[in-house]
C-alpha cells in the first residue's frame, strides 16, 4: 500500500475547494481505490494497490479485446474495397 495523506494535505495541491477534493475522496474510497481513517482530528487516505492494479489489468484486457475487434473490422473494410469478399 502506499503512504498515508491527510485529504487537507491533498487538497493543498489543487486548486478546487477542500470540500472538492472531500467529494473526489468519497469517489475514490467508494470505488475501494483509496482506503481512509482517521488520526486524531485528521482523515487520511491510502491508496488500494492491490484494486488499482486489478482495475488496470482489467484495461489492459479490454484494450486488447477493442483492439482485435477493430483490428478485425479493418480487415473485413480492405477485404470490401479490393473486393476480396468471400
Amino acid at each position: 500500500m502506499g503512504a498515508d495523506h491527510s485529504v487537507s494535505s491533498l487538497a493543498d495541491h489543487y486548486t478546487m475547494s477542500f470540500a472538492a477534493v472531500q467529494k473526489h475522496v468519497a469517489v475514490l474510497e467508494r470505488a475501494q481505490l483509496i482506503t481512509k481513517h482517521r488520526r486524531g482530528r485528521e482523515q487520511l487516505v491510502r491508496s488500494n494497490v492491490a484494486t488499482i492494479q486489478r482495475a488496470q489489468q482489467l484495461l489492459e484486457q479490454l484494450e486488447l479485446f477493442w483492439r482485435d475487434r477493430i483490428d478485425r473490422f479493418t480487415t473485413v473494410l480492405d477485404e470490401q474495397q479490393t473486393g476480396d469478399t468471400p
